[in-house]
C-alpha cells in the first residue's frame, strides 16, 4: 500500500506519530503502509548554500502504527545508504524477499530512509549539466546528451561529509520530533558507515542502536572544511556496477538470484530518470565528494550499541577495524560466508534482515550482546573465539 503525500516539488511535514508501549516482535503486524515525504532543511551545499530545501525521506510502517495512538519509543529506524545507489533500491527494493524496510516494518518498527543530496529524490544542484561530469567520462555520453567533450560549468566537487552530516541531522531531528522520541535507530551501508558512524560519535544522546553494514573504514583526516575544485559528477553504468564490482566477489553456487540485478538496476533507473536517457544504455550519477570518510578519532568516540556486519569476500579484514576501534561496550561482529559488499541483494541477504531485527528489538543477536560470529552459507551463526 502506498501513501504519496507529495510531489517532489513540495516539502511537506512527515505526519507526526504517537501512542502505547512498543512490543515489537518478529511475526507480522498486517499491512505495511509506504509513505514519502520531504523533510525541510537549509541546505550548506555551496551552489545553493542557505536555500530552502526538501530532503527524500521514505517511510514504511504497520498500518496500526500509521493510525495513531502507539508509543514510538524504540519503533523507529532511520536508513542510510552509500556512495552510489539512492536509498529505495537498498532497503525498499520491490522484488521478492529482499525489502529490508518491509521486514522490520512488519515486525512491528517505524522505517524511514532519506536520499542525502546529490540521490534519489533529493536535490542534485549542478548534477543535471553533462559538462560537470568527470572529464576521463564524457565519452560514455559523447552524442547522449553530449555533443563534445566540456570544461565542467561548476569546477568544484560536490560536497563535503560534513554536507552529509548536516542534512542527517535534519532528517534525524524531524523524526525524533514528529514521532515524539529522544533517541531513534540508524543503519548505514557502505559510505553509509562513515556517515553514520561520525554522526553517532557527534550526536550519542540523539541515537539508540547502530547497525554499520560493511562500513568503509577510517581516513587519516582532516575532514575538509569545503569542497576541494574539480568536477562534482561521476558515472557508473549498468556494466561498470555488475562486472567490475560484483562479479569479481561472486564467488559461491547461488550467490545472485536469477533476476535481481534486472530488479535493483531497474530501481535505480526509476530514481534517475536524467541519467538513465544519457549514454548507450543510461548511467548512474553519483556526485563526488572531497576527501570523504570519517576519522579513528570520531570512531573511538561511537559508544552506542553497535552491531556491524561484512561479507566475507567484501575487504573483511581491512571493514573489521571499524568494529575494532569503536568504544562501545555492547558490540557484535558477523563475518558472513560467501558474500559480496551487495549482500543487500543476495542470497545470505536474510543475515541482515534478522540479525537488525534482533539487535534493534533486543540489544543481541543470538543472545550475545558482546561478541562475534561466523555466518555459514545456511544461515547459521557459529560464535568466533575473541582476537
Amino acid at each position: 500500500m502506498r501513501n504519496k503525500a507529495c510531489g517532489f516539488a513540495v516539502v511537506v511535514l512527515v505526519a507526526g506519530l504517537q501512542g502505547c508501549a512498543f512490543a515489537p516482535s518478529s511475526g507480522g503486524s498486517g499491512a505495511v503502509v509506504t509513505t514519502d515525504h520531504f523533510v525541510p532543511h537549509q541546505s550548506t551545499l555551496q551552489p545553493i548554500r542557505g536555500q530552502r530545501v526538501g530532503l527524500f525521506v521514505r517511510q514504511k510502517a504497520p498500518a496500526n502504527l500509521m493510525q495513531g495512538g502507539v508509543d514510538m519509543e524504540g519503533r523507529v529506524v532511520l536508513f542510510v545508504h552509500g556512495a552510489t545507489v539512492p536509498s529505495v533500491p537498498d532497503f525498499d527494493l520491490d522484488h521478492k524477499d529482499y525489502n529490508w524496510m518491509a521486514f522490520l516494518a512488519k515486525a512491528g518498527f517505524n522505517t524511514y530512509t532519506m536520499d542525502l543530496s546529490g540521490y534519489g529524490g533529493s536535490p542534485r544542484p549542478t548534477m543535471d549539466d553533462p559538462c560537470n561530469v568527470n572529464p576521463k567520462q564524457q565519452n560514455l555520453i559523447n552524442g547522449k546528451p553530449l555533443r563534445a567533450n566540456c570544461a565542467a560549468n561548476h569546477p568544484q566537487e560536490f560536497n563535503t561529509i560534513r554536507d552529509d552530516w548536516a542534512e542527517m541531522d535534519a532528517v534525524v531531528d524531524h523524526l525524533r520530533k514528529v514521532n515524539k522520541v529522544a533517541r531513534i535507530h540508524i543503519i548505514g551501508w557502505s559510505a553509509g558507515g562513515p556517515r553514520v558512524g561520525g554522526y553517532v560519535a557527534q550526536n550519542p544522546a540523539k541515537i539508540d542502536r547502530v547497525m554499520l553494514y560493511a562500513p568503509s573504514p577510517v581516513i587519516k583526516g582532516p575532514i575538509p572544511e569545503k569542497p576541494a575544485a574539480g568536477f562534482p559528477v561521476q558515472l557508473q553504468t549498468r556494466d561498470d556496477m555488475e562486472r567490475l564490482r560484483w562479479d569479481p566477489d561472486v564467488r559461491c553456487p547461488g550467490q545472485v538470484e536469477p533476476g535481481v540485478r534486472d530488479a535493483v538496476w531497474k530501481s535505480i533507473m526509476q530514481w534517475d530518470r536524467i541519467g538513465e536517457s544519457w549514454g548507450k544504455d543510461g548511467a548512474m550519477r553519483g556526485r563526488v565528494a572531497t576527501d570523504f570518510g570519517w576519522t579513528q578519532e570520531l570512531s573511538q568516540k561511537v559508544t552506542s550499541p553497535t552491531l556491524v556486519v561484512v561479507g566475507e569476500f567484501d575487504r573483511l579484514a581491512e571493514r573489521r577495524t571499524v568494529y575494532e576501534q569503536i568504544a562501545s561496550k555492547e558490540k557484535v561482529f558477523l563475518d558472513v560466508a560467501c558474500a559480496s559488499h551487495f549482500l543487500v541483494w543476495e542470497k545470505q541477504h536474510k543475515v541482515l534482515h534478522e540479525s537488525s531485527l534482533e539487535w534493534l528489538r533486543d540489544g543481541q543477536v543470538k543472545g550475545v550482546k558482546n561478541g562475534e560470529f561466523r555466518v555459514d552459507y545456511d544461515g547459521k551463526y557459529l560464535p568466533k573465539a575473541a582476537k
